[in-house]
C-alpha cells in the first residue's frame, strides 16, 4: 500500500535528532569512565545527575553503553526510514521500523524505572532520549494502518504483520532489559577480576594520596566493627549532607556484612558556626545535629541516633533533633543540658580540625585504610576498593614490610 512520504521523512528526521543526542551521551559516558574528575555539564547536584545515571552498572549492557546501543538504533532506524521518505510502498523496511521503535519505546520505559526507583537520580540525557523516542514512536505507529490489509498479500506487507512485529518489539524489549537489570555479575574475588571488569577504576583508585591512619583516628572516635580489622574505613561526614545520607546505607551494609572492615566515624559538618574553614553556613542544621549525636553518644546511642539522622536529614531542626531523642528512649533533660554545653560543640570542632589538616573539604571523604575518597562510591566499587586493600596488605606482609 502506498504512503505519502511525509511520516517517513519526519521519522527520518527525529531519527537524526537521536544520533546527534545519543552521540552527546556516548561522549560524556566515556569521559566519566575515563576520568573521575570530570564533571558533566547535565550534574545539576542533587536528583539531576547524569554522572551517577551513566556511572552506574545500569549505563552498560553487555560491557557496551547503553548510550551506544542508542546511537545504533537510531541510525538503523535512519535508514529504514529512507525508502517511505523516497516514496517507496509499506514493505520490509517499515516492518523492522516497527519493530524497532517499539522495541525502543520499551527498552526505554525499563530504564526510567531504574532511573526513578533505583538509582533515584535523574539523566537530563537520558530523559532527552526518551523525548525523542516518544515522538519517534508516534511518529511511526500510524503507518501499522498503511499495511495491506488483505489476507492474501505477501506476509511483510500485511496489516496484521504490522501490528505483530510492533507489540512483539516492544514485549521482548521490556522482558530483555528487566532480565539484564535484575540479573547480578557474580562479585569479584580478586584483583585480576576487578582489573578485568573496570581497570579505570582500579587506575583511578590506586592512585590515590594516602595518610596514615594515626593522622585521622585518635581511639576516641565512633568506631564499629573488629578493631582488629584489616580495612580501617575513616569517614568525615556531615548528617544534613544529602550525598552523605545516600552514602549512608551501603556504608551500614558494608560493616555488617563483613568481619574485616571498622568504620571510623567523625563529623565534618559544612556549617560555619562549628567549622571556621566556611565562609558561611551551607548546611545551617548540621552542627546542632552532630552536636545531638554526640549528646546521644554519651548516653551510649550514638549509632541508632546516627542512623536517625540519614534517614531523616531533611529535617534537623533542633524540635525534630528531640524528637528523635525521645523515640530512642534518652533521658530528655540530660539530652537537653549537653545539647546547650559549649563542650559538645568543642568536641564536634576536634573532628572539624582533623579533617581540615588532613584536606578534607567536602562530604562524604572516606579514607579506606587511609586512602582519601572524595565523595560516595557505588556499592560495587566499595568490594572493589576493599579488594585492592586486601591484596596490597597481603603483599606488603609478604615482602616483610610491617
Amino acid at each position: 500500500m502506498s504512503a505519502s512520504p511525509s511520516r517517513h521523512r519526519v521519522a527520518l528526521a527525529v531519527a537524526l535528532a537521536g544520533v546527534a543526542l545519543s552521540a552527546l551521551t556516548v561522549f560524556v559516558h566515556q569521559r566519566i569512565a575515563s576520568d573521575a574528575g570530570y564533571t558533566s555539564f547535565c550534574n545539576l547536584g542533587g536528583a539531576i545527575n547524569c554522572d551517577v545515571v551513566l556511572g552506574s552498572r545500569f549505563g552498560n549492557l553487555l560491557g557496551v553503553p547503553v548510550a551506544g546501543i542508542a546511537l545504533a538504533t537510531f541510525a538503523l532506524g535512519a535508514g529504514l526510514a529512507v525508502p517511505g521518505a523516497l516514496g517507496a510502498r509499506a514493505g520490509l523496511a517499515d516492518l523492522v521500523l516497527l519493530g524497532l521503535v517499539s522495541a525502543s519505546v520499551g527498552f526505554a520505559f525499563v530504564l526510567g524505572v531504574i532511573m526513578a526507583a533505583v538509582l533515584r537520580h535523574a539523566c537530563l540525557l537520558c530523559l532527552a532520549t526518551d523525548v525523542v523516542i516518544a515522538v519517534w514512536f508516534i511518529t511511526v505507529i500510524p503507518l501499522a494502518a498503511r499495511f495491506d490489509a488483505a489476507p492474501c498479500a505477501a506476509w511483510w506487507s500485511r496489516r496484521a504483520a504490522a501490528w505483530a512485529v510492533a507489540v512483539a518489539g516492544m514485549v521482548l524489549a521490556v522482558a530483555g532489559a528487566t532480565l539484564a537489570a535484575v540479573r547480578q555479575p557474580p562479585p569479584a574475588t580478586n584483583l585480576a577480576e576487578v582489573r578485568m571488569r573496570d581497570p579505570q577504576f582500579v587506575t583511578w583508585y590506586t592512585g590515590l594520596p594516602v595518610r596514615p591512619l594515626s593522622e585521622l583516628t585518635a581511639g576516641e572516635e565512633h568506631t564499629k566493627g573488629p578493631r582488629d580489622a584489616a580495612i580501617t574505613i575513616v569517614e568525615f561526614s556531615d548528617f544534613q549532607c544529602p550525598h552523605c545520607a545516600e552514602a549512608f546505607p551501603d556504608l551500614r551494609k558494608l560493616v555488617h556484612s563483613r568481619s574485616d572492615v571498622r568504620l571510623v566515624f567523625r563529623h565534618f559538618p559544612l556549617d560555619s558556626s562549628c567549622n571556621a574553614s566556611l565562609p558561611a553556613p551551607l548546611h545551617p542544621n548540621a552542627c546542632l545535629a552532630a552536636m545531638a549525636a554526640e549528646c546521644a553518644g554519651d548516653q551510649g546511642r550514638f549509632w541508632e541516633y546516627h542512623d536517625a539522622l540519614f534517614e531523616n536529614h531533611e529535617h534537623l531542626e533542633r524540635e525534630s533533633l528531640f524528637r528523635y531523642a525521645r523515640e530512642l528512649g534518652l533521658d530528655i533533660a540530660t539530652f537537653r543540658a549537653c545539647l546547650d554545653d559549649p563542650t559538645t560543640r568543642a568536641r564536634v570542632g576536634q573532628d572539624v580540625d582533623v579533617g581540615n589538616r588532613v584536606g578534607v573539604n567536602s562530604t562524604p571523604t572516606l579514607f579506606i585504610n587511609g586512602r582519601a575518597v572524595a565523595g560516595k562510591l557505588e556499592r560495587a566499587y566499595y568490594d572493589y576498593a576493599l579488594i585492592i586493600e586486601k591484596e596490597g596488605r597481603e603483599a606488603h606482609a609478604a615482602k616483610g614490610g610491617s
